[in-house]
């Protein structure tokens, strides 16, 4: 079987200094391809350098909603000049209303404007959203379905909003969260997304998953190799397969990302 883990942040100082064993790692579970965010120009070159350096790590770059401190007056045009360098995709981007005090308005600005490179560029976008899908579902319902494909990473939305987001182009990913007992909102989800739409990631180093083993490894961070373990879970709760919802899912990765993999 073979894996994509479609969101992590291999760049992250919590966790860089032990890629080359989790890479080893994940490629002996059967991960092909590792997608790393960025996250803000900060940690750009980190994420050009990881995927440089391992072939089967795929880059994007974009600010996070939670960093948007960071940007300077050319941030746009930073940004683009990174995503010109190599083939990567958009993110991690999105919208977090969980600070009630956060700037709701600049993070739309902001989230449209890197929205708008990723289409222009045609592609793929690595999205996140918390407490902010009215907002979302207001900016998809302006600009219409996504020509250049995306992802909703670490979903924590309902089975409703599922199938909202699929009529917009946008797979639907989830994150160790689905292995954890008392998941049932995600579970439900995960149950009401189409099996062309479904996706898989760790989110390494956070979301450490529920898999029932006491492996002390990388200071009890997540890793990659974490990954055929959320998608045995997953297929558990789907009540099928795990060698075809992983096959699946890795398909699914493939042609989401297939612009930016060499």
């Amino acid at each position: 079987m073979n894996f994509i883990d479609v969101h992590t942040h291999l760049h992250d100082k919590r966790i860089i200094d032990h890629v080359p064993e989790m890479i080893r790692r994940a490629r002996s579970c059967g991960l092909k391809f590792m997608v790393t965010c960025a996250t803000m120009a900060k940690n750009f070159e980190s994420t050009a350098k990881l995927a440089e350096t391992h072939g089967d790590v795929l880059p994007c770059f974009g600010v996070h909603p939670w960093f948007l401190d960071t940007l300077e007056p050319c941030w746009e045009m930073n940004l683009a000049s990174w995503l010109d360098k190599m083939p990567s995709g958009v993110g991690e981007i999105g919208l977090d209303f969980s600070d009630k005090g956060s700037d709701r308005d600049f993070q739309i600005r902001v989230f449209n404007a890197q929205m708008a490179l990723a289409s222009d560029l045609n592609r793929p976008v690595s999205i996140h959203i918390r407490h902010a899908w009215d907002a979302f579902i207001h900016i998809l319902k302006k600009n219409g379905p996504l020509k250049n494909k995306g992802l909703v990473h670490s979903f924590s939305g309902s089975a409703d909003l599922v199938r909202i987001l699929e009529k917009y182009n946008l797979h639907i990913s989830f994150s160790g969260a689905v292995t954890r007992p008392n998941a049932k909102k995600t579970i439900k989800a995960l149950n009401a997304v189409s099996l062309d739409r479904i996706l898989f990631e760790t989110d390494a180093p956070d979301i450490l998953p529920s898999l029932g083993n006491d492996e002390k490894v990388f200071d009890r961070l997540n890793h990659p190799a974490n990954l055929p373990g959320i998608v045995r879970i997953a297929a558990q709760h789907r009540k099928m397969g795990f060698e075809k919802l992983a096959d699946l899912s890795y398909t699914n990765g493939l042609n989401l990302f297939n612009s930016i993999i060499l």
